[in-house]
């Protein structure tokens, strides 16, 4: 099969409709934290000690709801075909995630954000604008950049599993 085939069945199921305010979420996201990211004291090698210490079984779960979120056939038979709606999903998807990753990282959800680290927020941040980011669900990215910034510190920061109260300490 040639290229030009597979962009033709990549073109039969793109959805301008899904794509634009998935794309315009994403942006605003990803606005929004570096917007604020600026606003604080944040290096990068903290970003990516905060990426890094992400354990395995979330970066796993970040890849699967991003792979959920950009489904077009599971939106149209779990939902009706409205924009909204499929916006409303891979919003609940980042959202799901944010909380997912700073949970893991800090071992607690504080109600209070200024109890929680700016790294961890950047962390966070950059995972729900991955899910929220149109035709990423095919490419294994985020998984890629944990990889990344694993080997960046030396695999000091390495888990499998998130702390789970009662079994992990």
């Amino acid at each position: 099969m040639s290229p030009l085939q597979d962009k033709g069945d990549f073109m039969d199921n793109f959805s301008f409709d899904a794509w634009l305010p998935k794309a315009v979420g994403a942006s605003a996201v990803a606005a929004a934290l570096l917007w604020w990211t600026g606003t604080q004291v944040v290096t990068i090698s903290e970003i990516a000690t905060s990426l890094s210490s992400i354990p395995f079984a979330v970066v796993l779960l970040i890849e699967g709801l991003d792979k959920l979120a950009d489904i077009n056939d599971l939106h149209k038979r779990l939902l009706p075909e409205t924009t909204s709606n499929r916006l409303l999903k891979t919003v609940i998807a980042g959202i799901v995630a944010f909380v997912a990753v700073l949970y893991a990282t800090l071992g607690t959800i504080n109600l209070s954000i200024g109890s929680i680290s700016a790294p961890a927020l950047v962390a966070a941040g950059i995972c729900a604008a991955y899910i929220l980011a149109p035709e990423t669900g095919d490419d294994e990215l985020f998984l890629f950049l944990w990889i990344g910034a694993t080997v960046a510190t030396y695999g000091h920061n390495i888990s499998l599993l998130p702390p789970i109260p009662g079994i992990t300490g």
